[in-house]
Formats: C-alpha cells, sequence, structure tokens
C-alpha cells in the first residue's frame, strides 16, 4: 500500500531523480530474463542489484506502481542494527549488522553515491538498563549525566544504551541508487498471475504482457498468494518532519514508541507508532498530535515546534515479526523475501545478497536458515 502524503524524502529530491522512481515500462520489455524480481521496493532493488553483481544474467525488476511507494519509502531511514539486541533474536542482530557492514562497502564503491550520514544511536532506557548487558560489547552503558553529556536538551532518563557507527539514509535517494544498478526496471508494470508446470514458475503474468522467466524473487511487502502462504497483515505507521530548531540533537534517540533523529537542515524526524487494525490510508491528526506530545516531553526544546510534513505507511509483518527469505514451497525457481515490517531498509543489501547467492549457488546461506517459511508449518495432528 503507497505511503500516504507527501514525505519529507519525496520532497527533497531533484525532478531527475524523480524520474529514476517512476521510468514507466519500457518500450522493449525484456521477455525472457534470467532473473525477474516482482516488486519495487529497497527489499527487491537491493536483490535486483545483487543478482546483477553475481552475474545471473539478465535481471528484470517490475514494479505495480513507482519505486519504493510504500513502506521503503515512507521510513525513518535509521540503519540501527546494535539496539535490536533488545528486541530481537541473535539472527536478526546478526543480519542487520551483515547489512550495514553492505551498506558501507556499496557507499565506498560507489564513491559516496548513497549519502549515508553516520552517527551515533541512544536507546534510552527509563526503567534502568536490562540484565546481561555485560555480554553485549557494541554498546555502551549511560547513566543520567552521561546521556546530558551526549544529548544534553533531552530530558532527564535513568540509562541508555549507545551504540556508535550507526547510520542514516536518505530512502528514496538509496532506491535511486539502486535503481541504477538493478538491471532492468518497469515501473507502473503489475504481476497479474503466475504459471506453474512442473513445480517451476514458467510464465508470470504482468499488466505488460507475459514474462518467461528463468527464476522469480517475489519481494511484494507481503507474500503472494496463493505460491506463498503465511499469517502477515500491514501495520500502518505514521511519520512527522519539524522545520529547523535550537535542539541540539546530534545523535538519533529511539525510546519507546518514538523514534527521533536529526535532519539534514536542523529539523527533526519523529515516529514509529504502530497502529493495529487502521487500515485508511489518511493520516489522523490524534496520532500526529500524540507524536508531538511524546516528542515535547522528551526533547522539551521541540515542544510547539511547526511540522511541516505529517504522513504515513504501511509494514508488511508477520505473526512472529521476523522476515521470511526462503525458497517458495514446491517450487524449485521461485524465492520469497516479505514481511520485514519496519526494518526493510535496513535487511535490505544482506536479503538481496543471500536469495542472490541462494540462487547462484543452490545452497541456502546460513544467516538466512532462521527466517524460512517451515517456522509457521502447522503441526501434523497426532
Amino acid at each position: 500500500m503507497l505511503a500516504r502524503a507527501a514525505t519529507l524524502w519525496a520532497d527533497t529530491l531533484d525532478p531527475g531523480e524523480r524520474a529514476l522512481l517512476d521510468p514507466g515500462t519500457p518500450a522493449e520489455l525484456q521477455r525472457r530474463p534470467d532473473v525477474l524480481v516482482v516488486g519495487g521496493g529497497v527489499i527487491g532493488l537491493a536483490t535486483a542489484v545483487f543478482c546483477q553483481r553475481a552475474g545471473l544474467g539478465r535481471v528484470l525488476l517490475v514494479e505495480a506502481a513507482r519505486l519504493a511507494s510504500g513502506a521503503s519509502g515512507g521510513a525513518g531511514g535509521a540503519l540501527v542494527p546494535e539496539l535490536h539486541q533488545l528486541s530481537d533474536p541473535p539472527a536478526f542482530v546478526a543480519l542487520a549488522r551483515s547489512s550495514l557492514g553492505w551498506y558501507r562497502q556499496l557507499d565506498q564503491e560507489w564513491g559516496g553515491a548513497l549519502g549515508l550520514r553516520w552517527l551515533p544511536s541512544l536507546l534510552l532506557l527509563p526503567e534502568g538498563p536490562p540484565a546481561g548487558l555485560a555480554a553485549w560489547p557494541s554498546v555502551e552503558l549511560l547513566g543520567t549525566d552521561r546521556i546530558a553529556e551526549v544529548a544534553p536538551d533531552l530530558a532527564p532518563v535513568a540509562a541508555g544504551l549507545l551504540a556508535h557507527d550507526q547510520a542514516q539514509v536518505h530512502p528514496l535517494r538509496l532506491a535511486v541508487e539502486l535503481s541504477r544498478r538493478a538491471g532492468s526496471v518497469a515501473t507502473r508494470t503489475a504481476m497479474v498471475d503466475a504459471d506453474v508446470a512442473d513445480g517451476r514458475v514458467v510464465r508470470v503474468r504482468t499488466t505488460a504482457g507475459d514474462v518467461q522467466p528463468g527464476v522469480v524473487v517475489f519481494a511484494t511487502g507481503l507474500a503472494p498468494q496463493p505460491w506463498v502462504r503465511l499469517p502477515q497483515r500491514l501495520v500502518k505507521g505514521h511519520l512527522v518532519a519539524t522545520g529547523p530548531g535550537a535542539f541540539g540533537l546530534r545523535c538519533g534517540v529511539h525510546s519507546p514508541g518514538l523514534g527521533i533523529g536529526p535532519t539534514a537542515d536542523g529539523g527533526l524526524l519523529a515516529g514509529g507508532t504502530r497502529e493495529e487494525g487502521d487500515h485508511s490510508p489518511e493520516v489522523r491528526a490524534e496520532v500526529v498530535n500524540l507524536i508531538r506530545r511524546r516528542l515535547g516531553k522528551l526533547l522539551p526544546a521541540a515542544r510547539g515546534v511547526r511540522l511541516r510534513h505529517t504522513w504515513c505507511c504501511f509494514r508488511p509483518a508477520t505473526a512472529d515479526g521476523q522476515p521470511v527469505i526462503d525458497r517458495v514451497p514446491r517450487i524449485s525457481n521461485a524465492w520469497v523475501a516479505a514481511g520485514h515490517d519496519g526494518t526493510g531498509l535496513l535487511l535490505a543489501p544482506a536479503t538481496g545478497h543471500a536469495i542472490a547467492t541462494w540462487i547462484a549457488t543452490g545452497k541456502r546461506p546460513e544467516q538466512v536458515g532462521s527466517f524460512g517459511l517451515s517456522r509457521f508449518a502447522k503441526p501434523r495432528p497426532t
């Protein structure tokens, strides 16, 4: 589902970048690609890029709307794997760290084209530090006084975890740069159906005609039925961007129900809400006001600051909150990457690399072994 209302990111693109996000359907659409990627969010784009890098032949990506039109383009842009140690299993954290490493490598290879902003991120712990913190050498435990040194404008908090060398990225510029290296890209081209014979996808029907791919990767946010079945849903979330102010915030700040980050022009980006069951694409004034109250409580200097952007988007989530990165059951030439929730940006390079490696070698990469569909299989009655 599309992001609703103008985002901070969309309003900071130049006309050339906007054109690259929506090139339309090529006059000569590749009808027999070696790899067909269905879905033009950041997961699909990263997968296409890594299939190109792996030398898998002709790569075609098709997207029903424009590139990064959903959660990818409406996300906050924070790349903070270390702070997931409190909320996610070790396999997720390891994949996220790998992904941040790929971001660093790609940005260096591409001459800084990704425009990564490297900055520390602070996770606030109002109730004090968790047990077992000594086993986390990648983060620094801060008390109230030290937090005041790192982020002097924050309201006093009992404790926090500081992760160095985390990053922030402009989601739409990321999509632009990935699209330059993703092979052939067709927007406004939707998958309508797929024909399977002898355990293989032999034809994908699109609004621009039929495509006969060597392999298919479904990267559509929610996994496409009936080919992939799993418990999944869309979760709505709101974000806001403020005008510039005297905030003195030099790091990302994360607390229960709210994330805050500095923007390049001295404003703030805030959000991270989860409106389960709200399927309306409209921005809700009551949710925006809730973000404002939380922001003002956490950062008193932001009280009364002008909001210049408010928007919402829909994150694709699975029942256990973890993504699916797997081969499609009973189909030998199809893969799926789905349900990344609010971590699609963070996990995109590692996800794309894993799928490209799997296609190239025929073997499941060990780092994505925990993200298979089998975890949702119903036990057979005894």
